[in-house]
């Protein structure tokens, strides 16, 4: 389906970030030990899900491509082309609609908020649980946004200048996606998902 390279990658970052958040509550607890552990945390992590977010979005385009009839090597080159190291970092550095945060300055919010709360509680591992959670919330909310960016990017290099809301169309789609159902958008005016984890998707209308 449509986000199954999503799902996956999300399951190896929350594996490695789960490691990772419960090693600092191992750390030694000094304040500027804290810092920099919270610190390498953070930043491993950030870089990670770069990588993983190229990897989902190459996939997301070229699968894309796939189905409107490219021929494999024409759309591994496009996709190869389209999705770089600069398009990841873009994507992280714009403001999403659902969260109402750009993924690189909120990861430097967190980060230092969990420095802050650890230098002040004294249930350290609470507060560490606590960020993981969001983390994880974070994580995983702009793997989906990279798979639905990526596809428009292919259908716009593809010539597509409409495109079709879908739902699962079952008793599990909310109150708001479930109107959308079958409705057209121009590939430019297309509303942004009304609520975090949505796995409604968009297919080419032309």
């Amino acid at each position: 389906m449509i986000y199954d390279g999503a799902d996956k990658a999300i399951r190896e970052m929350n594996r490695r970030n789960l490691k990772a958040f419960t090693r600092l509550k191992l750390a030694k607890w000094d304040e500027l030990n804290i810092i920099k552990e919270v610190g390498k945390t953070y930043d491993d992590s950030v870089k990670f899900a770069k990588v993983k977010y190229k990897e989902i979005a190459v996939e997301a385009y070229t699968v894309a491509l796939y189905k409107l009839k490219w021929e494999p090597k024409k759309a591994t080159r496009q996709a190869d082309e389209a999705i770089t190291n600069d398009w990841v970092l873009d994507m992280l550095e714009e403001a999403d609609p659902v969260t109402l945060y750009a993924f690189l300055p909120e990861a430097e919010r967190k980060k230092q908020r969990l420095i802050e709360a650890l230098a002040a509680t004294e249930n350290r591992n609470a507060e560490i649980d606590r960020a993981l959670r969001y983390w994880t919330q974070q994580v995983g909310q702009y793997a989906l946004n990279t798979v639905d960016r990526a596809r428009l990017d292919a259908f716009r290099a593809a010539g597509v200048k409409r495109v079709l809301w879908m739902t699962a169309d079952d008793e599990l789609v909310c109150e708001e996606c479930g109107p959308r159902h079958g409705r057209i958008y121009s590939i430019n005016n297309v509303p942004p998902h009304p609520h975090r984890n949505c796995r409604c998707w968009l297919e080419s209308a032309d």
